[in-house]
């Protein structure tokens, strides 16, 4: 999905176009990481230019604690939707 946000420019000098799209990708990722919506692989995912450390870094930074798993259970479901998500992408590569 592609979104397109216009911001002033007065707010953007600077920054570039692709540093400022970066930092809004990973404020919104963290954010959600924050709020319990999604978890640290799927920030990582979401913003798409980082890897997980630098991910718990950039949260750390700014005072977000790394998020733990309640039971089993819910480790389990966050597994299968990234496995389920993994095989999604790879269907879309090979086509």
């Amino acid at each position: 999905m592609e979104v397109t946000v216009n911001i002033p420019e007065k707010y953007v000098v600077s920054r570039s176009p692709d540093e400022l799209r970066l930092l809004l990708k990973l404020n919104t990722a963290i954010d959600m990481y924050r709020s319990g919506q999604i978890s640290s692989g799927a920030a990582v995912e979401f913003i798409g230019e980082i890897d997980r450390a630098e991910f718990l870094y950039e949260c750390q930074k700014r005072g977000v604690e790394p998020q733990g798993y309640e039971n089993t259970e819910e480790l389990e479901a966050e597994v299968a939707m990234l496995d389920h998500a993994l095989k999604m992408a790879n269907e879309v590569a090979d086509e």
